[in-house]
Parts: C-alpha cells; structure tokens; sequence
C-alpha cells in the first residue's frame, strides 16, 4: 500500500497543472512549467497551508470520474448513479489527501519532463512522459495519459515503470467488489477517508 500511496502522489503532483496548449510540444513545455509550480506551492509557507493549495490546484486537472470508472472495471456499468457519485468522490478523496500528504515529505523532488510525448488516438491522447528524481532514491519514470478538455487536458491514468496506476486500483477493488459488492467498496474508501 505504501508504493501505492507513494505512486499516485506523485502521479498527481507532477500532473495537477493548468494544460492550455494545441500540440504535443506545447503540452511538454506547459506540464515542464507546472511541475515547477506545484512544488514551489509545496515549499511555500506553513505545510496544512501548502497541502491545501496543492489540493486545490491539483482537482481541476484530473478526471476523477473517468479514473474511478477505469479502477472499478467492468461492475462501473452496473453501479447506480449514486453509487457512481459516491464511489467518485471516496475515490477522489483517497488519491488527493494520499497526494498532499506524501507530496510533502518529496517536495524536494526534480522533476524531468522528456521531449518525447506519445500522441494516440488521432491527437486525442496524449502521454507525457516525466523522471522523478528524490535524493538517495533510484529514478521513477513515468507516464502521464490525458486528454483534452476544453481548454486544458485532463489527466486520467498514470503508468510508473510501466504499471499503470488504474490498474492496481482496479486489482484491488475488484478484490472488494467480489467479497462485499459496490456499496462494500464504497464503504471502505469512505473508511479509509475518515468517514467523512
């Protein structure tokens, strides 16, 4: 669970960002910039001050709706729209409060966004690949999936050395569902949330 939280903090900070851009060039220099941003709002001021700008700043830019669909699997179609909704914002919750937290402790981390963006889907897709470098740590290298959302693109998986993000999630609350059904996974991210 720990290289879990780990990973999708990470995931999340290096990709909350404002994406306004019309190429792949463009998308590289805009997350370059951001990735700059987001770990200066980081190191700025009191910690609960900078994990709540952090937060902030980061929900924007994800597609936490399409994220939860993708984790959940197949049992998504059948889940009511209040179930949708709720497993959406426990979810949510969890890769947000998991982010500002670890973020925090990695906040000196380097980021290097490469020059190489993967472009699928027609231009509809593009992955942004990045190098996080933390002291006395080997390098994570990773790949950021978005796609445009009017002005912006919108992250919705992320791979880290290949493993994709969504994936583990997926392997674990397809574990859930099996023993306890929809609710049950809903019951434990609001759990694992505080209930609140």
């Amino acid at each position: 669970m720990k290289k879990t939280s780990f990973i999708s903090a990470l995931s999340i900070g290096v990709l909350s960002i404002s994406m306004a851009f019309a190429s792949p060039a463009d998308a590289v220099n805009q997350v370059r910039e951001n990735s700059v941003q987001v770990l200066k709002i980081l190191n700025s001021g009191d910690a609960n001050t900078a994990r709540q700008k952090a937060e902030a700043y980061a929900i924007p830019y994800f597609d936490f709706q399409r994220m939860t669909a993708l984790a959940v699997g197949n049992p998504w179609r059948t889940a009511t729209d209040a179930q949708k909704q709720a497993l959406t914002k426990e979810f949510q919750t969890l890769l947000i409060r998991t982010y500002s937290g670890t973020m925090l402790k990695f906040k000196n981390a380097k980021v290097n966004i490469k020059d190489n963006p993967v472009v699928n889907k027609g231009g509809k897709e593009i992955v942004v690949r990045a190098e996080i470098n933390v002291s006395g740590q080997k390098p994570v290298n990773m790949d950021f999936t978005t796609y445009q959302s009017g002005s912006k693109y919108r992250a919705y998986n992320v791979a880290v050395e290949g493993a994709s993000l969504v994936t583990v999630y997926r392997n674990q609350f397809g574990e859930t569902i099996k023993a306890k059904g929809i609710d049950g996974l809903i019951a434990d991210l609001k759990a694992k949330n505080g209930g609140k």
